[in-house]
């Protein structure tokens, strides 16, 4: 199902067999011209006018450039065209022109305002507001968002009481191989040395301090006692950091709502910021948001923190920062107030953002490793791969799309690819539910069954014959699936189900340090600007990475307590 054109109503047809679903209860041609003839376009300002060597007289990029600082004008050579479309149509609050002074309404004195309240912006409306910071935060929506009731870490308390340690040089090397080493490792250090302090911090919090109740979430399935510090059946290192939160994701937005209010925090829903306020040096002395009575002006002593969120509702900026084949087919995400308003304010005092494309956090549609064949028939990848990698391969198909393949005695044979990362988001009868669900073509042959599929039938036989053969030798000689998961399809009827990749939300932003503060083109803070969160940059490139299992959490977390300790003083 596509997203609406009349409205942000996100994708659900899906969320009941997705990973997110068991942790949480417009579209329009980008038709883009073939490589000859492109031209980039002038740059945003002066100054970078007279910077760009390539640029002409005019202004204008000489033909065949495809370089430009003007997102708007960002050029993408493809293949084929594929839709990029946008979870809905969000509501953007982001203001361009500069507001008029005399129409602000109201004007207020605080130390810290905390625009957005995602996990990253409750994280730090409380830090800030526990080193007796005055803080306000606003929320574009009525009620805060939180997706995923998980945290993850390295070496919290929690951790320690499941008796877990981990290779964090290996960590790393995963790490920077996911991130094709344009992360920032310096934003990865501080994430290893410090996420297990601001774990035991920000679980401190909840009502249930019974450490038993929080899971690891690869024991939380059918695998209770398992322990290892990654999943040694997984392709590559699915790496067991992951918690569960004793909550029902649905309730925790209010949850900690509650905590912010208890420690003196503000709140004000339906008040989105719009636009920040700099002096003559740059410094961002505040935030501007719309109220119900109009503009409102907040006079930050200590700062401005940036915690929007990302920009899945936003089609604009998905076709400017986004490789329009890394757009996904269908979103899954309620978080309508995603407009890119963060981003946009940023950039508007002088911030540099991750370059382009930016990255988007990707899940398949089917998390089991179910064979996978593309439109020609044909295999194309190791289907047991991380989340966002598969995801990313289906993404690189003709079309955009796959079809994942089983046959009749599927709840039988699931056993072989059951397993403790891939256990624990759901119960096999869900799995096994899906793969033979009213969305599937089903057929008593395989030449049948390509006929629905609408794919040449001579390829997609011989690649399930080769598989079958390749099955009963426990060896995948085409992609090194693992041997001995490999399960034959060879009982009719059969079952194949077209498939997309699922998104979640979007992955780049504003580039910022370890202390969060938010870097001009030249990398040096701008006094006064904090990002945190999906808002924030540096460290997603090409899509997120999955296997290492709650990372985004927990950087969220770390963020926004770090923001605290900063502006308090105490980092």
């Amino acid at each position: 199902m596509k997203a609406s054109k009349s409205g942000a109503t996100p994708n659900t047809e899906q969320s009941a067999l997705s990973r997110r679903s068991f942790l949480t209860g417009a579209a329009a041609t980008a038709g883009l011209a073939a490589f000859a003839g492109l031209a980039g376009c002038a740059p945003q300002n002066a100054t970078d006018a007279k910077a760009g060597a390539a640029s002409d007289a005019s202004g204008k990029a000489p033909t065949g450039a495809m370089q430009t600082t003007d997102p708007a004008q960002a050029v993408w050579p493809v293949v084929e065209e594929v839709e990029v479309g946008a979870a809905g149509e969000g509501t953007i609050s982001f203001v361009a022109k500069p507001i008029d002074p005399k129409d602000i309404v109201a004007t207020h004195d605080v130390d810290v305002v905390v625009c957005g309240l995602g996990p990253s912006g409750d994280a730090a409306a409380l830090s800030c507001a526990e080193q007796g910071l005055k803080t306000v935060a606003v929320e574009k929506q009525t009620v805060g968002n939180y997706n995923s009731a998980t945290i993850g870490g390295t070496n919290s308390k929690l951790h320690q009481h499941w008796g877990m340690t981990f290779d964090t040089d290996a960590w790393m090397s995963d790490a920077m191989v996911d991130c094709a080493f344009q992360g920032d490792m310096e934003l990865y250090r501080h994430w290893l040395e410090s996420n297990g302090e601001a774990v035991d911090w920000y679980v401190s919090h909840f009502d249930n301090q019974n450490l038993d109740d929080y899971p690891l979430t690869f024991a939380a399935g059918d695998f209770p006692d398992f322990r290892e510090q990654w999943d040694k059946t997984s392709l590559s290192r699915s790496w067991n950091t992951s918690l569960n939160l004793p909550y029902p994701p649905g309730e925790l937005a209010k949850i900690l709502a509650g905590i912010l209010e208890k420690a003196g925090v503000e709140i004000r829903y339906s008040c989105p910021a719009c636009q920040l306020v700099a002096d003559d040096s740059g410094k961002v002395t505040g935030v501007i948001v719309e109220s119900e009575q109009g503009y409102e002006q907040y006079n930050c002593v200590k700062g401005v923190v940036l915690a929007c969120g990302g920009y899945e509702f936003n089609q604009q900026m998905l076709k400017e920062r986004c490789r329009p084949r890394g757009v996904p087919g269908s979103w899954l995400t309620g978080a309508f107030g995603n407009t890119g308003d963060g981003h946009q304010m940023g950039l508007a005092v002088g911030a540099a953002e991750d370059e382009f494309p930016q990255a988007i956090m990707l899940d398949p549609e089917q998390l089991m490793p179910y064979v996978r064949v593309n439109k020609l028939g044909k295999r194309f990848t190791p289907e047991y791969e991380p989340y966002g990698h598969l995801a990313l391969a289906i993404q690189a198909q003709p079309g955009t799309y796959d079809f994942y393949v089983v046959d009749s005695a599927i709840d039988k044979k699931i056993d072989k690819i059951w397993t403790p990362s891939s256990s624990c988001y759901g119960p096999k009868e869900v799995w096994v539910g899906a793969a033979m669900s009213e969305k599937a073509v089903k057929a008593d042959t395989l030449e049948e069954l390509a006929k629905l599929m609408e794919v040449p039938a001579d390829e997609f036989t011989a690649t399930i014959k080769r598989w079958n053969e390749m099955a009963a030798a426990g060896k995948d000689q085409d992609y090194n699936f693992p041997g001995d998961m490999m399960m034959t399809i060879d009982t009719p009827p059969f079952y194949a189900t077209k498939e997309h990749a699922d998104g979640l939300c979007t992955a780049g932003g504003l580039l910022v340090d370890t202390e969060c503060r938010v870097l001009d083109k030249d990398r040096q803070p701008i006094d006064g600007l904090f990002a945190a969160g999906l808002t924030s940059g540096g460290m997603f490139f090409n899509t997120y990475p999955h296997n290492l299992n709650c990372l985004s959490h927990t950087r969220n977390c770390l963020m926004g307590y770090t923001i605290g300790q900063v502006l308090g003083g105490k980092a």
